[in-house]
C-alpha cells in the first residue's frame, strides 16, 4: 500500500508539478501556518463563488476547482502538504512572478502572512536562497517545455531552456546532497506538529525525491513531437543527479508502452498481409507505420541501451527479410528493385547476429540471381541481333521448365518470351513492387552450369556463331540412338545427329538410329522449335487442331532451315507434330515443340555441300508459303504474319511469312471453315452466289477480329464458284489484318 508521502510525491511529479502545486495557486507562503491558512480560504473561496475578481498574486489560469483543492491538500493530510512545501518557494512569499517563475526574477507578490515558518527555521540562509533557486530554474523550464514545441528548432529558446534545465540539475543536485536541507525538513515536521509525520517521512523523500524530480523530463521526451526533442530530453533525464541510469531507462521503458504498443499491432498487421501473400502491403505498413515507431523509440529508448527496442528492430528486420524472400520467390528479378531496398532496411535494423546472418545469405542470394538472369539475358540477346530468335526462345523455354521443376519464380523468363515479340533485342525487367530464412536459389545456380552448357551448342570460340539445338549440352552421338522426340524439349540429344535412312524417321518415335556424319546419311537433325509463343494473341497454348498443327511445325522448321540455307533448293525439312495431349492451356510448355531434319529433296545421301552447318551464323529471313492453298494445312498458320505489303485478294501463292515478333505489314487470324465436306457435297450444284459467299466470309473474320482496334483493315479471301466443283474439302476464308495506314509493325495486334 502507498504511504500518503509517496502518494503526495506520485501526484506531484509530471511537467505540471509547479504549476499545480498549491502554495503557488493560493498565493500562501510555504511556512503559512493552518490558521492563516483558514483565513485565507474564507476570504477568497466565496468571493471566487461569487464571480469576483480576486488576486491571487499570479496570473496561473485556475479555476475554482483548482482553488478548492488546493487549500484542501494545504490542510488535509500534512504529509501531501510537506511535498508541496518542498516544491515551491521557501523564503519568498507568493508567487507574483506570473504564469513562469523565471530563474533569478523575484517573486513578489501579495504577503498571505507566515507564523512561526521561515523567520524561525534554524537553517542557513545559503540552503533557501539554494532551494529557490532550483525551484525557479525547474520550473522556468517546464514552462518553457510546456508551453513551446519543437524547442531543438529554435535557437534562441532552445539555449534558453538548455540553461535553465542545467541550472535545475545541478542546483537540486547540491540542495539534496546537504544534510542541512534535511534538517529543515525535520524542523518544518516539527512545526506542523502531526503525529503523523515523522522520521519515516524523511526516508520515504530521500529514496523517492530525485526520482519525482526526473519524472517531468521523462514525460516530456515520451511526448516530445520531435526526434530531436526526445533525445534531448532523455538524454537529460539520464543526467539527472542522484538517480541511476538504470532507473532512468526503466522508467523511459514505461513512458514509451504506447510505441512499442503502437509498433507490435503495426508488425501484426504487416504479418498478417504478408502470411496473405501480399508482401507489397506488408512493406509498405513497416515503411509507413513501423519505422516511423521505431524512430521514436531510437530517440527515447535507443536499442544500444534498451534490449526491448534493439528486439523490436529484430522483429522488424525479420518481416521485412520475410517480404523479401516471398516477393524474390513469387516474382524472381521482377522483384530485385523492391526486394533490394527491403533487404537492405532489414539488414540496417537487425541486431540479432543469426538475423543478420540470414539477412545476408538471402541478400546475396539475390544478387546472385540477378547476375544469373542477367547472363540469361546477355546471350538472349546474342542471339537475337544474330537472328536466331527461335534459338533464343528455345532457351528461355529451357530455363523456364528448369525452374518450374525446382520450384522457382518463372514470372520474368514469361516476360523475356513476351519481349522476343515487341522488342527482339532488348529486354528491361519490369519493377515491382514465416521467420527468416535463405532463398533457394540453389536452382539458379543450376541453371547457370545448365546455360553454359547450352551456349556452348550455341556458340564458338568467337562467340557469334551457333546451331540450332534447343537442348542439352555436348556434342551429338556419334553412332547409336539419339532421342528426338522427348516428352520435352530439354530431354533430347542435341541437334547435329544424323539420320541414316529415311525409314528410319519415323514420327512419333521417341528414338530414331544414327550415324556418324561423316559416314553416307539421309538426314540431320538441324532444331528443335517451340510451337508455341507470344507473338500473336491467336497463337496461343491451347491445342489449334491437326491443321494448325501441321502449319505451325512446317513454318518453324522452314523457317530454322532458312536461316542456316537460304535460297538453297537442294535441302528441304520434314517436321514432328506433337499430339493434342501436348498442349497445356495454361500456358507454354516444352512439350509444344517441333523436331526438325533437313534432307536433300530426292532423299538420296546428302553430301559434303548438302551438310547443314550449324556453327554458320543464322541468317533471319521470309518463308515462302501460301494463304488459299487447296488444304489449310498447307497454309501459312494462323498467327504468323505477311512481311511486306500484297493483294491478298489476288496473291496467295509464296507470299513472304515471318514471325509476328518481326517486322511485317499483316496478320494472318483465320482460316474459317464457311462450308464443311458434308455441306459443300449437298449442295455441289448450289453455289450461293459471291454476295453470299463473301457476306458469310465477312462475318466470320469479324467474329476472330472483336476488339481489336478502329485503325485495322480487315482482309478477306473467300472462296470462287469454281470451289464448289470439288466438295470433298472444306470451304474457308481467309482473315488476315493490316493497319489502314499500311505500315509495318512488330508484335501482337491491338
Amino acid at each position: 500500500m502507498i504511504d500518503e508521502t509517496t502518494a503526495g510525491l506520485l501526484e506531484a511529479a509530471g511537467p505540471q508539478m509547479y504549476r499545480r502545486n498549491s502554495f503557488r495557486i493560493t498565493g500562501l507562503p510555504t511556512s503559512a501556518d493552518r490558521r492563516t491558512v483558514r483565513q485565507r480560504q474564507q476570504r477568497i473561496t466565496p468571493a471566487l463563488e461569487l464571480g469576483a475578481d480576486v488576486d491571487l498574486g499570479h496570473s496561473l489560469p485556475v479555476r475554482l476547482d483548482d482553488i478548492r483543492g488546493a487549500f484542501d491538500r494545504i490542510l488535509g493530510d500534512p504529509r501531501r502538504r510537506l511535498v508541496d512545501e518542498l516544491f515551491w518557494l521557501w523564503d519568498d512569499e507568493g508567487d507574483g512572478g506570473g504564469a513562469r517563475a523565471r530563474a533569478g526574477a523575484g517573486v513578489g507578490g501579495t504577503s498571505a502572512g507566515a507564523s512561526g515558518g521561515a523567520r524561525t527555521c534554524p537553517c542557513p540562509k545559503t540552503l533557501h536562497h539554494d532551494h529557490d533557486a532550483a525551484v525557479r530554474a525547474h520550473s522556468a523550464a517546464l514552462d518553457l517545455e510546456v508551453e513551446n514545441t519543437g524547442l531543438s528548432g529554435d535557437r534562441q529558446r532552445l539555449d534558453e531552456v538548455t540553461q535553465l534545465w542545467s541550472n535545475a540539475a545541478r542546483l537540486w543536485g547540491q540542495v539534496l546532497r546537504r544534510a542541512v536541507f534535511w534538517d529543515h525538513v525535520r524542523h518544518r515536521i516539527a512545526v506542523l506538529d502531526d503525529r503523523q509525520l515523522d522520521e519515516s517521512v524523511i526516508d520515504t523523500l530521500r529514496d523517492t525525491l530525485p526520482t519525482t524530480l526526473v519524472k517531468p523530463l521523462i514525460e516530456l521526451a515520451a511526448a516530445a513531437s520531435t526526434p530531436a526533442d526526445r533525445a534531448r530530453l532523455a538524454l537529460r533525464a539520464r543526467d539527472w543527479p542522484l538517480v541511476p541510469s538504470n532507473l532512468v531507462d526503466d522508467q523511459l521503458e514505461e513512458a514509451a508502452a504506447p510505441h512499442y504498443e503502437s509498433l507490435r499491432a503495426t508488425a501484426k498487421r504487416a504479418s498478417s498481409q504478408l502470411d496473405g501473400g501480399n508482401w507489397d502491403g506488408a512493406a509498405a505498413e513497416v515503411y509507413d507505420h513501423a519505422l516511423p515507431a521505431l524512430a521514436k523509440l531510437e530517440a527515447l529508448v535507443p536499442y544500444a541501451r534498451h534490449r526491448r527496442t534493439a528486439s523490436a528492430r529484430n522483429d522488424v528486420a525479420v518481416l521485412l527479410n520475410n517480404c523479401a524472400t516471398a516477393a524474390s520467390d513469387a516474382l524472381g528479378p521482377a522483384a530485385n528493385l523492391n526486394a533490394s531496398k527491403w533487404f537492405r532496411t532489414a539488414a540496417e535494423l537487425a541486431t540479432d547476429p543469426a538475423t543478420q546472418q540470414t539477412i545476408k545469405t538471402n541478400r546475396d542470394g539475390l544478387s546472385e540471381m540477378m547476375a544469373t538472369f542477367t547472363q540469361i539475358k546477355t546471350q538472349v540477346d546474342q542471339l537475337v541481333a544474330a537472328g536466331r530468335i527461335h534459338l533464343a526462345r528455345t532457351l528461355l523455354l529451357q530455363v523456364k521448365s528448369q525452374l518450374a521443376q525446382a520450384g522457382g519464380p518463372t514470372g520474368e523468363i514469361d516476360r523475356m518470351l513476351a519481349d522476343l515479340r515487341v522488342r527482339p533485342a532488348t529486354y528491361t525487367p519490369r519493377r515491382v513492387g514465416g521467420g527468416a530464412r535463405a532463398l533457394a536459389w540453389a536452382v539458379l545456380l543450376l541453371l547457370g552450369i545448365l546455360f553454359a552448357g547450352f551456349v556452348s551448342g550455341l556458340f564458338g570460340d568467337d562467340g557469334d556463331s551457333g546451331s540450332g539445338s534447343g537442348s542439352g549440352s555436348g556434342a551429338p552421338p556419334a553412332s547409336g540412338v539419339a532421342v528426338v522426340s522427348a516428352a520435352e524439349i530439354t530431354d533430347n540429344s542435341p541437334v547435329g545427329s544424323c539420320i541414316g535412312q529415311e525409314s528410319d524417321w519415323k514420327l512419333g518415335e521417341r528414338e530414331v538410329p544414327v550415324v556418324s556424319c561423316d559416314d553416307p546419311h539421309w538426314g540431320e537433325v538441324v532444331a528443335y522449335v517451340p510451337l508455341v509463343d507470344t507473338e500473336s494473341r491467336y497463337l496461343t497454348a491451347k491445342y489449334p487442331g491437326i491443321e494448325q498443327v501441321v502449319a505451325l511445325s512446317r513454318f518453324r522448321c522452314e523457317r530454322a532451315l532458312a536461316e542456316f540455307r537460304p535460297d538453297d533448293t537442294r535441302v528441304m525439312v520434314k517436321y514432328s507434330t506433337p499430339g493434342e495431349d501436348a498442349w497445356d492451356p495454361s500456358g507454354p510448355t516444352l512439350d509444344e515443340y517441333t523436331t526438325c531434319v533437313a534432307h536433300r529433296i530426292d532423299n538420296e545421301y546428302m553430301t559434303a555441300a548438302d551438310r547443314v552447318s550449324l556453327d554458320s551464323p543464322a541468317v533471319p529471313t521470309s518463308v515462302r508459303m501460301p494463304t488459299f492453298a487447296a488444304n489449310i494445312e498447307f497454309n501459312a498458320p494462323v498467327g504468323s504474319c505477311v512481311e511486306s505489303k500484297t493483294d491478298l485478294a489476288t496473291t496467295t501463292t509464296d507470299l513472304p511469312i515471318v514471325p509476328c515478333g518481326e517486322a511485317h505489314w499483316a496478320e494472318i487470324v483465320g482460316y474459317p471453315v464457311l462450308y464443311d465436306e458434308g455441306d459443300a457435297l449437298a449442295e455441289a450444284d448450289k453455289w450461293p452466289g459471291d454476295k453470299v459467299v463473301y457476306a458469310k466470309a465477312r462475318a466470320a473474320c469479324e467474329d476472330r477480329t472483336k476488339g481489336l482496334s478502329d485503325d485495322l483493315r480487315l482482309h478477306i479471301t473467300y472462296p470462287a464458284k469454281d470451289w464448289w466443283t470439288s466438295p470433298d474439302r472444306p470451304i474457308y476464308a481467309m482473315c488476315a489484318v493490316s493497319y489502314l495506314a499500311d505500315n509495318t509493325f512488330t508484335g501482337a495486334l491491338r
